[in-house]
């Protein structure tokens, strides 16, 4: 590894999703970062028809309706916030979490330049050729369009 190379990142993107592959983002992660210094900023991007605002009970959206479909998108990706936020805390990063809405390379593009990423990590979901020439590639898109360098994990997780 390049490690001496990222010593000096003041701040760090890791996207994740839902895929399996979201842990082994998060170790990767902690393996390049020798130092605690650098701010750490995880997201999960969630397609924005599934992100409307909450009331203050969280169980209704504010036209008074309830989404179970939204409701459990934005569950999901709030564990998976929650998963990666406390794994870098225990390990004395500091770290923020958010749940951002929107078309994935969009806003880790997006995300990335307003913060000033020094790295985005993130992972490869290893798509079939039918799948990949219908969803092209986020990673691939990223990296082309990234005015960082992008770390991918790319262990395959069934």
């Amino acid at each position: 590894l390049f490690h001496g190379e990222f010593d000096m990142l003041n701040s760090v993107l890791i996207a994740v999703d839902g895929s399996p592959q979201a842990d082994a983002v998060v170790t990767l992660a902690q393996q390049i970062l020798s130092s605690q210094s650098a701010e750490v900023h995880v997201i999960c991007v969630v397609d924005s028809g599934y992100l409307s605002p909450e009331d203050e009970k969280g169980s209704e959206i504010l036209d008074g309706l309830v989404y179970p479909a939204a409701q459990h998108e934005h569950q999901a990706a709030r564990q998976i916030i929650m998963r990666a936020v406390s794994r870098l805390e225990e390990r004395g990063y500091r770290v923020t979490g958010n749940i951002l809405p929107g078309e994935p390379v969009t806003v880790i593009i997006r995300e990335a330049a307003r913060l000033k990423a020094g790295l985005i990590v993130m992972g490869h979901r290893h798509l079939s050729a039918l799948k990949r020439w219908a969803e092209p590639s986020v990673v691939k898109e990223v990296i082309d369009l990234a005015n960082c360098p992008v770390l991918v994990e790319n262990q395959f997780s069934a």
